[in-house]
């Protein structure tokens, strides 16, 4: 547990009410940022994690397998002078007449294929501005078969454009597809496995980012103290099953005699999971127990004259309506905020257990961590 060495008064915050409301669109002045990053990365590791894998080993590996395809190339050009004055409007012309479906089917019947993707997948049209060469690319998964099919596709396209000639030019076949090269893979080697690497680094990190802006987690004191409006009085470890061990029993009495400056009657504890906070209740009592064994019960005179024993009695009251009817007067309450809540929730939490008695914060970890005792909230 962690405590503030500033002075403690807690009575010195009864009033109407101890828990301030923070509007939704307000920036937390005093969180610390990289504070806060480098919880959400120890909270959302596995994410990271993935997106690591996922960009860096999966990816690139699926690519790496894909079936190897090759690549071949037959040109087309005018034998004739064109007709029209210019050739800007020769790319538009040429994509119309091979995309009017007469290469795709003269395609489809050389592979026997009568579903699926033709243009632009297997067989393209390159026509560039300000050339008279067209070109048909085509793909398939052996050298010989994207000879065939671009030669097959420049034949049908050569057909076509024939219709256009006295419009046009007339166009032949001027370089049939010989050679057909291998497409190299998206990735590959050591070098797309440490670009990947690097990448789902920074796309978690990103993500973790951006998860923490939307969430807005509440991981340090400036933070819990801006959203709830009540002062953060230490910070306690708990465990997630069973009873407190001795390091975080050591932390829980260090918070009882802190209280202890409150001079109250009553400490009420208030937790968004009741078992957490009853769990406290317990702690803090057994404690008190502690620290009465082997001295004398002192007696002392209360704000109403009435005697009071020095040490107070801990509950955790478990539902709203004994919240409600709990008597403000000579008590005190604290408000376990567990870290990482968002703070949105512990400010609905906060005002939710509002009933007007002073009122403190105390940081919860749920997580094993050594931590320093005396060392600053």
């Amino acid at each position: 547990m962690s405590i503030s060495d500033l002075p403690f008064d807690p009575r010195r915050d009864r009033g109407p009410s101890s828990v301030g409301a923070v509007n939704g669109d307000r920036s937390d002045s005093g969180s610390d940022v990289f504070a806060t990053l480098l919880w959400g990365l120890r909270r959302y590791v596995l994410l990271v994690l993935a997106t690591v894998l996922a960009l860096g080993v999966l990816i690139p590996f699926a690519l790496s397998q894909r079936t190897a395809e090759f690549q071949a190339t037959a040109q087309i050009g005018p034998s004739d002078p064109l007709v029209i004055p210019n050739t800007n409007p020769l790319p538009r012309i040429a994509e119309s007449v091979f995309n009017n479906g007469a290469v795709e089917e003269s395609v489809r019947t050389l592979l026997k294929q009568p579903n699926g993707n033709i243009i632009p997948s297997t067989v393209q049209l390159i026509a560039a501005q300000d050339n008279l060469v067209l070109e048909v690319v085509a793909h398939a998964p052996t050298a010989q078969g994207a000879i065939d099919i671009a030669n097959n596709a420049a034949g049908a396209f050569v057909l076509e454009l024939g219709k256009y000639s006295d419009s046009v030019a007339t166009f032949s076949l001027t370089h049939k597809a010989i050679l057909a090269k291998k497409v190299p893979k998206v990735a590959g080697g050591s070098a797309s496995i440490v670009l990947g690497l690097v990448a789902g680094l920074l796309a978690g990190v990103a993500l973790v980012g951006l998860l923490l802006v939307f969430r807005r987690p509440v991981v340090d004191a400036a933070t819990a103290q801006d959203v709830t409006g009540s002062p953060v009085i230490g910070r306690i470890t708990l465990p997630r099953h069973g009873p407190p061990g001795a390091a975080d029993s050591r932390g829980i009495a260090l918070l009882c005699r802190r209280l202890l400056a409150a001079s109250v009657s009553t400490i009420q504890v208030a937790a968004p999971n009741q078992a957490q906070a009853q769990l406290l209740v317990l702690s803090m009592t057994e404690a008190y127990g502690q620290m009465s064994t082997g001295r004398r019960p002192q007696k002392r005179t209360g704000p109403q004259g009435g005697s009071v024993t020095p040490l107070p009695k801990v509950v955790a009251p478990e539902d709203t309506q004994a919240w409600i009817s709990a008597p403000h007067e000579d008590s005190y309450t604290v408000l376990l905020a567990p870290e990482g809540v968002s703070a949105r929730a512990l400010r609905l939490f906060a005002e939710g257990h509002d009933t007007g008695s002073p009122t403190g914060v105390v940081l919860v970890c749920t997580r094993r961590r050594s931590v320093n005792p005396f060392a600053k909230a």
